[in-house]
């Protein structure tokens, strides 16, 4: 079953080579010595610095890669000085405690550059998204768990239990799309999953006493993602699950090809620490297989944005006003970063644990897409936002950022599971 020896070589150099060559010199550029942190207000094209603002998405983000990168180097999995990705980590990790926290314990999203609290919007406050706090939250975590610092972790874990108050409470903010009245976003628990996971992976590595409840609230998520957010019998996604006089809309109806290709390896990864991979992984396979052939672009190559159901261009009533609603109509086609990033990991991570060869046929396709429309040998990195027919767009997605984190996590996901032995 899965990735013959040879299959897992020639990913893991070709991916470790891009992340250590291209990807990770970009960043390292970037990093603030001074105070923490990393730069990402960025052109797309990277060659320019828009600003010094620090966005806490993106902070608590990057605070994970480095950690991960330190862990690789450890490893032996990657080349390179574990210490100073180490280091600068942990100021990172202290520049986020001492300065995005606010006092009812959610995290501000913006800060300057020595992390005084911003306003995106003047009068609307400085905590917009839950969003921020959970990738905070991450950061902490893989920090804790690559360090053995186990206080980022208290932190990490009371931050993740004031998030899950909020959601159950209703009351939660989630800038820069947040969801109108009668709908619930499947990035919701998607992010929840993928956040819970992260730490439970600590909690079992370490012990922690918060074991059994994280190991409860994981399989509540995974169940609830496959029991309300995918359709029984087609295993198709609800991108938004409403109440039923708002089924016709374009929110209702449309499809997030990637996303739900990102939360299929946060589903397997949950699954996997939980020990029910035999239960998920028959429909994380199949669903993996459905939503490439949703997004895929016959005609031009790559990964469309959003889609219907069966991949036409979206299509539903109007809400009128919306800013996500509007992002969905004028950028559907959009070839964009992350999408594909995300679709090279789990494709890859399907076909070492199946035997169907599509999945690496798949990835193949995928991966000679990627090769030859993002990477920026100019700059480095590579041009997140592209146009239907790959020409480079310049256009913000969700913030005004170009963001380090997912190219970054995927590559070094692949490194990892290329590098060891099936």
């Amino acid at each position: 079953m899965g990735l013959t020896a040879q299959q897992k070589a020639q990913c893991r150099a070709l991916w470790q080579q891009e992340l250590e060559q291209n990807i990770l010199p970009f960043w390292l550029r970037a990093v603030d010595t001074e105070s923490g942190g990393v730069f990402t207000c960025f052109s797309n094209d990277g060659g320019t610095l828009l600003s010094e603002n620090k966005f806490t998405w993106s902070q608590g983000r990057f605070l994970w890669n480095e950690s991960r990168q330190a862990a690789l180097i450890r490893s032996g999995l990657c080349q390179g000085d574990a210490a100073p990705l180490l280091a600068h980590a942990k100021q990172t990790a202290d520049f986020l405690l001492d300065h995005a926290f606010l006092d009812n314990g959610h995290c501000a999203f913006l800060l300057d550059r020595h992390g005084n609290k911003l306003e995106m919007k003047p009068g609307e406050g400085y905590d917009t998204s839950f969003y921020a706090d959970c990738f905070v939250v991450i950061g902490l975590c893989e920090y804790a768990f690559v360090s053995g610092e186990s206080g980022y972790f208290e932190h990490a874990l009371a931050l993740y239990d004031n998030v899950s108050q909020r959601l159950a409470s209703g009351r939660v903010r989630s800038e820069p799309y947040p969801a109108p009245p009668g709908f619930e976003p499947y990035a919701y628990e998607m992010i929840m999953l993928g956040t819970v996971t992260e730490l439970l992976r600590y909690a079992l590595r370490y012990q922690h006493t918060a074991l059994s409840r994280l190991t409860t609230r994981t399989r509540q998520s995974l169940g609830r993602i496959f029991a309300e957010f995918h359709d029984p019998e087609t295993l198709i996604p609800l991108e938004m699950k409403v109440v039923p006089e708002h089924r016709d809309t374009l929110l209702a109806r449309h499809k997030t090809p990637g996303h739900t290709l990102e939360n299929m390896w946060f589903c397997f990864h949950a699954a996997q620490l939980l020990g029910e991979t035999e239960t998920y992984l028959p429909a994380i396979a199949k669903i993996t297989s459905l939503m490439w052939h949703m997004g895929w672009d016959d005609q031009y190559g790559g990964l469309f944005r959003y889609t219907l159901a069966d991949g036409s261009p979206p299509a539903g009533r109007l809400l009128g006003g919306d800013p996500y609603e509007t992002l969905i109509a004028d950028t559907w086609s959009s070839k964009i970063w992350w999408v594909h990033s995300e679709a090279l990991y789990t494709l890859l991570l399907m076909a070492e644990q199946n035997n169907d060869p599509q999945f690496f046929s798949l990835y193949q396709q995928t991966a000679d897409y990627v090769l030859n429309t993002f990477p920026n040998r100019e700059q480095g990195e590579w041009t997140q936002i592209r146009d239907r027919e790959g020409a480079p767009l310049n256009k913000v997605v969700a913030l005004p950022v170009k963001d380090p984190f997912h190219i970054m996590r995927n590559l070094q996901l692949i490194v990892s599971l290329c590098g060891q032995p099936s």
